[in-house]
């Protein structure tokens, strides 16, 4: 009699425990998007810019890009239903893109609708307003500026390096394989628009 009491309780004990523990692999059948596997959004943005500006369809639009754990928006305007697509396609065949939401106008360069469009990105005629008028441009689109050009530069578009920037100063961080390449970095970084400061104590050669 008491072996059966002792086993009924162990059972019970068992169940209750696996039921404790039900709500956590539930969360972990979730997507996981892990820092170790997915690229950091200022990354993607960057990309999703660099691709833009190299293909002959959208290199003149002034198209902006936010991405939100890799769902990309585009904003901005296109002179044809087709180059708006075409920024589409680009922007999906980026690494760690989940997903594109083209918001890009369709009018006429010139036309009050595409002045109102690219104006509304905050990524062409206000940030020049804002630059010539001496206030202060984000930290956010100074990082994405910053990683876009070292993505476009021949010497250092392999590398990685991290990028990030408070109250203007962008901190560098990462291994470069040579001072030169180093030194490269560096000036990107300091010759962009609205940087007051470089750090890269932590981009090392090595």
């Amino acid at each position: 009699m008491k072996n059966t009491t002792r086993s009924t309780a162990l059972a019970l004990a068992i169940a209750l425990s696996f039921a404790a523990v039900a709500p956590v692999a539930v969360v972990a059948e979730e997507p996981n998007r892990s820092a170790g596997v997915v690229i950091d959004d200022a990354t993607i943005t960057a990309s999703v810019k660099t691709a833009l500006l190299a293909d002959k369809r959208t290199e003149g639009f002034d198209i902006n890009v936010t991405t939100k754990s890799g769902h990309v928006t585009l904003e901005g305007g296109a002179d044809s239903l087709a180059d708006r697509l075409a920024a589409t396609d680009i922007a999906r065949t980026v690494k760690g893109v989940v997903s594109v939401n083209n918001n890009l106008i369709v009018a006429a360069p010139g036309s009050e609708r595409r002045q109102d469009a690219n104006t509304a990105t905050a990524s062409g005629e206000v940030r020049e307003a804002a630059d010539e008028a001496g206030d202060k441009i984000d930290d956010s689109w100074i990082t994405t500026k910053v990683k876009t050009q070292l993505l476009a530069d021949n010497d250092v578009k392999g590398l990685d390096i991290s990028v990030e920037t408070k109250e203007n100063v962008v901190m560098l961080s990462g291994v470069v394989p040579s001072a030169k390449m180093r030194d490269t970095a560096i000036a990107i970084a300091r010759n962009t628009k609205g940087v007051r400061n470089v750090n890269a104590s932590k981009l090392v050669v090595r």
